[in-house]
């Protein structure tokens, strides 16, 4: 007989795979795949994926909401403790965008996740509190609003050209390197 918590571990479980599954399907066969695809790939039945999410839009709402957390994740991951000094927020966002995670290296490819599936529309309210979020990751991290700003989207800029024959191995390195000397006081 299966108790409570095994029971929710189970849904809990089930729930994982379906969305690691759905953005990997996703990712593969486009944003119009359908949900029967989907759920055969997690190994569970249309109907076992309509129990967790009961239409297409609370799917992809889920997705998006799993890959932001993810990429919190994987920025906190990629951030050096050891760096007592302002910008150390900043250099942990251009180390996993420009290489070092290769789920946000994914992500972010012309083919990745964030292309298919285009803008969250579903969940504004989510998508303005996270964006308000990282605002004010960067605004705390201690260097000018200017150049974090300029830093911030050229590293999400060589995250997307990651995957392109439009950056080289060795323009990445020459970019990223500057970067992250952008985060480095003294500022003017």
């Amino acid at each position: 007989m299966s108790t409570p918590e095994r029971r929710t571990r189970d849904k809990e479980r089930t729930r994982r795979a379906i969305l690691d599954t759905a953005e990997r399907v996703f990712t593969e066969r486009g944003a119009q795949v359908s949900l029967g695809d989907i759920a055969a790939a997690a190994g569970v039945t249309k109907g076992g994926l309509m129990h967790h999410f009961p239409s297409r839009e609370a799917l992809v709402q889920a997705v998006y909401r799993n890959s932001a957390h993810r990429m919190w994740d994987e920025v906190r991951a990629h951030i050096d403790l050891s760096e007592n000094r302002p910008g150390k927020f900043t250099r942990g966002y251009v180390r996993a965008l420009t290489g070092d995670s290769e789920y946000l290296v994914g992500a972010f490819s012309v083919t990745g996740l964030f292309a298919v599936l285009g803008p969250p529309a579903q969940d504004e309210e989510f998508s303005r509190r996270d964006a308000r979020a990282w605002d004010e990751a960067f605004a705390a991290d201690g260097l000018p609003e200017g150049r974090a700003l300029a830093i911030r989207y050229a590293a999400e800029g060589l995250a997307t050209a990651l995957s392109t024959p439009y950056l080289t191995p060795e323009q990445l390195t020459v970019a990223r390197a500057e970067l992250l000397t952008l985060t480095e006081p003294p500022w003017t």
